[in-house]
């Protein structure tokens, strides 16, 4: 059966002398890993109609107890090359699809993350990104999927919590616990103060990645909130902290001198 899909491309690797192994993230069928047979043969009709961060048209015949499909055919509809212009965009571009690449459940609906993924690479064709837009991208993924982090209220007793409060938050849970449901269990906890708690609302309502351009973060926020997402998406199988510390650190890079 052939099947017809929009596709962002996040991985592409070699799969013989000629092939190709390429992962897609679809609206409608989730991840789907294809082969593109003679892809790098000099007279291939796939030359120039994928790359990576491309958004694409993609034909594929569908094995119907899923794996790897055989792409038939392929065009591009927003290749975005301008990421490819700025150094900036183009890490944390590959950083991001990796991470898609990573968590995006197979052959499942997810027009979410699918519209995240497009919208924050359309973001990074226009503009070079702040670090915050790494944290601001891995909130949203987390909403995306249906693991949104619980910010207002006690994970255990269902108590709200006023914002000017700082709280633990326990990665058990998934959520923040207030003083006295802390006191009597062992869970391990990152602690949440007010201001990183309000960035974090204030983000979990934006769709779009501007408000992140906009944000600064200090470096008790840069690592609260590294300490955060690292444990949250290490349950999903999607941390990796060398490759994410090293994506920030080449965004605070300027002019041959480190930010903070």
């Amino acid at each position: 059966m052939i099947e017809k899909t929009e596709a962002v491309t996040l991985r592409v690797v070699p799969f013989s002398e000629t092939s190709h192994m390429v992962t897609w993230l679809t609206p409608g069928y989730g991840k789907l890993t294809t082969v593109i047979k003679g892809a790098m043969r000099p007279k291939s009709p796939f030359l120039g109609q994928y790359d990576l961060f491309y958004t694409c048209e993609l034909l594929f015949y569908i094995r119907s107890r899923g794996g790897v499909h055989i792409a038939r055919e392929c065009a591009p509809i927003l290749p975005r090359k301008s990421i490819r212009t700025f150094w900036r965009s183009s890490v944390c571009a590959s950083y991001l699809c990796d991470l898609l690449a990573r968590v995006s459940l197979e052959h499942a609906e997810q027009t979410d993350v699918y519209m995240l993924a497009t919208d924050t690479l359309n973001f990074l064709a226009q503009r070079q990104p702040r670090e915050a837009l790494v944290f601001w991208f891995e909130l949203r993924l987390l909403q995306a999927i249906g693991l949104s982090p619980r910010l207002d209220s006690c994970t255990v007793c269902r108590t709200n919590v006023p914002q000017t409060e700082t709280v633990p938050f326990s990665h058990q849970n998934g959520g923040i616990v207030c003083g006295s449901c802390r006191s009597r269990s062992n869970t391990s906890a990152t602690i949440l103060t007010p201001d990183v708690r309000a960035t974090l609302n204030a983000w979990s309502r934006a769709p779009s990645p501007r408000i992140a351009h906009n944000t600064l973060c200090s470096p008790q926020q840069h690592f609260a909130l590294c300490e955060l997402f690292d444990i949250m998406f290490d349950h999903l199988g999607g941390s990796n902290t060398a490759h994410r510390q090293v994506l920030l650190d080449t965004l605070s890079f300027d002019l041959g001198r480190s930010t903070p």
